[in-house]
C-alpha cells in the first residue's frame, strides 16, 4: 500500500522482464465533484480510470472508454480485463475479453457488494463477502472458492460519521 492506492508487483523484479503485465495500482482511491471514489482493476488501466473520474467523466464512461482502448492483455491466456468503482450507493462494473466489452451500472443496498473474477467469474453476480473491515474483506475475498488465488485486496468505505473516503487493505500469504 502506497497512499490512497495498492499496488500489484512481483517479489522478483526479473519476472517483470517476462511478463509486463504484473506490476501495477489495483486500487486507486480519489473523488470528483460528487464524493470520494474507489478504482480496482487487474490492471495498468486503474490509473486512466481513475484520472478520467477526477477530471470529471462519469465512472460508467471511465470504464468503458479505458477497457476499450486497452482491450483484453495479449499474453498466452488472453486474460480479460477487468475494472469496478463504487462512489456512494453506486457501483461499476466492466470485463474486456477478446470477443466481447462490458460495463454495467449496479445499485448498492446496505453491505452488498458485486464481483467478477479475470477467468472464472466472468459474469457479474452479487458477492455475499460479509467482514467488518477491508482487512477481513480482503482475507474472505482470497478464500473464495477459485482456482488460483495469488492475493487479494480491498477498499471499504468508511462508515457515516467515521470520516470521508475509504479504508484499504490487502492479504497476502506468501
Amino acid at each position: 500500500m502506497r497512499g490512497q492506492s495498492i499496488m500489484v508487483s512481483p517479489l522478483d523484479s526479473a519476472d517483470l522482464a517476462r511478463n509486463p503485465y504484473i506490476a501495477y495500482n489495483c486500487i486507486r482511491v480519489g473523488s470528483n465533484n460528487a464524493g470520494d471514489v474507489a478504482v480496482v482493476s487487474n490492471g495498468t488501466h486503474t490509473d486512466m480510470i481513475m484520472e478520467r473520474i477526477q477530471d470529471g467523466q462519469r465512472p460508467i464512461d471511465a470504464l468503458t472508454i479505458s477497457l476499450a482502448a486497452y482491450g483484453y492483455e495479449r499474453d498466452e491466456l488472453d486474460t480479460p480485463r477487468l475494472a469496478g468503482a463504487v462512489q456512494g450507493d453506486r457501483c461499476w462494473l466492466g470485463i474486456a475479453k477478446r470477443d466481447e466489452l462490458r460495463v454495467k451500472e449496479f445499485h448498492l443496498e446496505g453491505a452488498q457488494a458485486f464481483l467478477v473474477a479475470t477467468y472464472e467469474k466472468t459474469d457479474f453476480e452479487v458477492a455475499a463477502l460479509g467482514g467488518s473491515g477491508a482487512g477481513e474483506i480482503a482475507r474472505l475475498a482470497f478464500d473464495l472458492p477459485l482456482e488460483r488465488p495469488v492475493c487479494a485486496a480491498a477498499a471499504l468505505a468508511r462508515p457515516e460519521g467515521q470520516g470521508s473516503g475509504f479504508d484499504l487493505a490487502v492479504y497476502n500469504p506468501v
